[in-house]
């Protein structure tokens, strides 16, 4: 997949989402981690990556 069709589909994304999808998949973090590095519950880094993927699959159209 194109790094810049990525890029772009990243951008669609609400900051919240952004944030932790790249902590997560671009820093590497735990969901744990992401949830203390942004002072957030754990369920809410969770859903926050859960609903950012659906979307990006989406956009990217992803099966």
């Amino acid at each position: 997949m194109d790094a810049e069709r990525v890029r772009k589909a990243l951008d669609t994304l609400t900051t919240p989402q952004q944030e932790a999808i790249r902590l997560a998949y671009y820093g590497g973090y735990t969901h744990q981690e992401v949830a203390q590095l942004l002072d957030i519950p754990v369920g809410t880094a969770k859903t926050r990556i859960r609903d950012g993927m659906i979307r990006l699959r989406d956009r990217l159209g992803v099966a």
